[in-house]
């Protein structure tokens, strides 16, 4: 079954996230900087799951010595590979992953960095899958669910975003907390960030238990 992501052209997605009442795409990017300085002292290795386009993949870039950058969406990872060509095969590989799918595997890193991922794949799919890559650090970004508006925001590209609706389902906060406790990993750090139209970007960070 084809995923309703490719289906959405990211010049329309990114033209979508950096509407001023919208202003998701600026905000992503800083706050991955900030993800990438929370990594574990002698981390070396990154995912960037859902990197689209590669919007704030510099910050993992001038980090860290390898970093994955993991999508659905073919046609992004093509546009990623000519935005960030000269790291392409040195320190950036890009990888077609459908993390829906059983046989989906994350490769192993250091830290995971997933940001407005985890209402498309299922918070039960995206812990287990982010525990087979062994990372020392999980860095993920959710939308607050508890404001009453639609996933996606009123825009004039909102038409196209539609077919991901059968995709997209809330997450439960406390729920995705407790369940990374249960795979070892404990929550370090919460953000909060208000957006123009009234939407809410709650950043959660974990860290494993267990010594690497």
């Amino acid at each position: 079954m084809r995923n309703p992501w490719n289906d959405v052209p990211l010049e329309i997605y990114e033209s979508h996230m950096s509407l001023s009442d919208v202003a998701q795409l600026q905000a992503l990017n800083d706050i991955m900087r900030e993800q990438v300085k929370a990594a574990c002292p002698g981390a070396e290795s990154a995912a960037v799951v859902g990197v689209a386009g590669g919007n704030g993949l510099e910050h993992c870039l001038e980090r860290f010595k390898l970093v994955y950058g993991i999508d659905v969406n073919p046609d992004y990872l093509k546009i990623c590979a000519q935005r960030f060509g000269p790291a392409v095969g040195k320190k950036l590989r890009l990888m077609e992953i459908d993390l829906s799918r059983h046989e989906a595997v994350l490769p192993k890193v250091d830290m995971i960095i997933a940001d407005l991922l985890i209402e498309y794949v299922g918070t039960d799919i995206f812990c287990e899958k982010a525990v087979t890559a062994q990372a020392q650090y999980v860095s993920c970004v959710i939308q607050g669910s508890d404001n009453g508006q639609s996933f996606v925001s009123e825009s004039p590209y909102q038409a196209a975003f539609q077919s991901i609706g059968k995709l997209h389902q809330d997450v439960d906060e406390a729920e995705l907390t407790k369940l990374m406790a249960q795979w070892g990993y404990n929550l370090v750090y919460r953000e909060i960030s208000d957006m123009p139209n009234g939407k809410r970007l709650i950043r959660l960070d974990y860290k494993s238990g267990a010594d690497r």
